[in-house]
């Protein structure tokens, strides 16, 4: 024979199967998805309507909130993703780029000198001629060509000329953007900057 105590247990578990049967099928709630042995064992008769309410809106809040920082971290990972993707196509394409360049001219070749704002001169010789009397250099003397630019002596010992009237001259490029000025019968050159490249 069932004891007292068995007894009411069954009929607790019989009346709450009653109860939350139909609860289920009418709400997906925590406390109605559960089995009737889960909603005893859980205490949740003893609570009132209102307090497995509650309880069901905290599961609830609780669960879209899981969901939502799952969300964020699915999105984060999906723009980490990109940006990878995008430095990868940038480095290929820089890649792309320095494969067509092999028949290009060398560095020293392509080399240019900024003169001045927005002026620069190719790093090849410059042939023309000095505009007036040459009669040799010292330290910031400057010489005019017939191309217009103007020369200015940078440094080197004075050197003296017998009296020449324009004389061919020729620009050299030398060593890390450096100029030399050689002059058609004079027996030294100097190294020089340009000042001017216009007429």
């Amino acid at each position: 024979m069932m004891n007292l105590r068995a007894m009411t247990t069954a009929m607790g578990v019989l009346a709450v199967t009653c109860w939350v049967g139909p609860m289920r099928a009418a709400e997906a709630t925590f406390s109605g998805s559960l089995r009737a042995d889960e909603f005893v064992s859980a205490g949740l008769e003893k609570l009132t309507p209102t307090e497995r309410a509650r309880l069901d809106a905290l599961v609830r809040s609780y669960q879209q909130g899981t969901l939502e920082a799952a969300r964020r971290e699915a999105a984060v990972a999906q723009a980490a993703k990109q940006v990878a993707e995008e430095r990868a196509a940038k480095a290929e394409a820089a890649a792309k780029v320095r494969e067509k360049r092999p028949d290009e001219p060398s560095l020293l070749a392509r080399a240019k000198v900024l003169l001045t704002p927005g002026t620069e001169i190719e790093y090849t010789t410059v042939e023309s001629r000095i505009v007036g009397d040459f009669q040799g250099w010292q330290r910031g003397t400057t010489f005019k060509l017939e191309n217009g630019q103007r020369w200015q002596v940078t440094d080197g010992d004075e050197y003296t000329h017998p009296r020449m009237t324009a004389p061919a001259a020729k620009i050299v490029p030398g060593l890390l953007g450096s100029f030399w000025l050689v002059v058609n019968g004079a027996t030294r050159k100097v190294k020089v900057r340009l000042v001017s490249a216009g007429r």
